[in-house]
């Protein structure tokens, strides 16, 4: 997943040195500044965020919001909510994470950032869901973790030097449904498969071929040394 044009030419901007006058000469409207105690928010009956000053007066227009002279945040707002882009600083002054709102729910990009300005996760969300897919980043640039929706499964994919290494997710096995494990070697061989039946507080633990056929299951707390090899394996 890639960044939209609109976030990657806000992210060229936040990376310039004067941070304020660079995102202050990007918007021809009048930004005004609030410290942190001098607005507040209310929750309205569609379960929004609604923005208004310490005198109760509704939010419109754009706003840096500081706390104690440094700059925290910075948002636009429209007739009270959320509207566009919210951008989230560290004490730096360097972008720590960009969201995107539409009438206060969350609609659209999410990219989080490490202090370095490197991006740490990219997403997005639709009407307040977020969508299918989430990526998260080492500091280098190599995908970390992915995590993605398909058929209304979520799979969580671990990578190690940008190879998959390990992947958790449901999945249903002659009519049982199970929370499995996959471990792959550096080739990106299936090296185990191994899991637990859905909402069973037992400690069975059951183990599966590359096609999903159970080879073996047992009990882990009578069989705790099989257990810790398994698990190692896991971890290696």
């Amino acid at each position: 997943m890639r960044l939209s044009l609109f976030i990657l030419a806000s992210s060229l901007l936040l990376s310039c040195n004067n941070i304020p006058e660079a995102i202050l000469l990007a918007n021809t409207e009048k930004v005004d500044t609030l410290d942190v105690n001098e607005y507040t928010h209310v929750i309205d009956k569609k379960n929004r965020r609604g923005y208004v000053t310490a005198e109760n007066e509704v939010m419109n227009g754009r706003y840096v919001i500081t706390r104690e002279g440094t700059m925290t945040q910075e948002f636009t707002i429209e007739g009270g909510f959320l509207h566009g882009t919210l951008i989230q600083y560290y004490d730096t002054g360097s972008p720590e994470r960009i969201e995107t709102y539409k009438k206060s729910v969350q609609h659209g990009p999410v990219t989080s950032f490490y202090r370095s300005g490197a991006i740490r996760s990219e997403s997005s969300y639709v009407n307040g869901e977020e969508a299918d897919e989430r990526v998260e980043y080492t500091e280098d640039g190599t995908v970390s973790r992915k995590i993605e929706i398909k058929d209304g499964i979520r799979y969580d994919h671990q990578y190690i030097n940008g190879n998959r290494a390990g992947s958790m997710f449901e999945k249903t096995i002659e009519g049982v449904t199970y929370d499995l494990i996959l471990k792959y070697d550096a080739f990106g061989t299936i090296q185990l498969i191994m899991g637990k039946i859905k909402s069973d507080t037992s400690p069975i633990l059951y183990i599966f071929d590359e096609n999903f056929t159970e080879i073996e299951h047992f009990n882990v707390e009578e069989n705790p040394l099989k257990a810790r090899q398994y698990f190692a394996l896991i971890q290696s």
